[in-house]
């Protein structure tokens, strides 16, 4: 697995603890969320945004499709 590949997969994986946390802890905003999963993975804030944007239609059928 090449460096793009092993990132991509953090990427994925940050995506989905996203969206688990915003499931469990309805009080707390996205961006507190957001911020969280990037401390805890640290995960560059910029790339992910960017990485986020570039596959923002595939992630919304995700969590439409998973009832996220």
């Amino acid at each position: 697995m090449d460096l793009e590949e092993k990132q991509e997969r953090m990427y994925q994986a940050a995506l989905l603890k996203i969206a688990m946390k915003l499931r469990k802890e309805e009080l707390k905003g996205f961006d507190t969320i957001f911020n969280e999963i990037l401390q805890d993975m640290n995960l560059d804030p910029d790339e992910f945004r960017r990485y986020v944007n570039t596959h923002m239609q595939s992630l919304m059928a995700t969590v439409k499709k998973r009832g996220y």
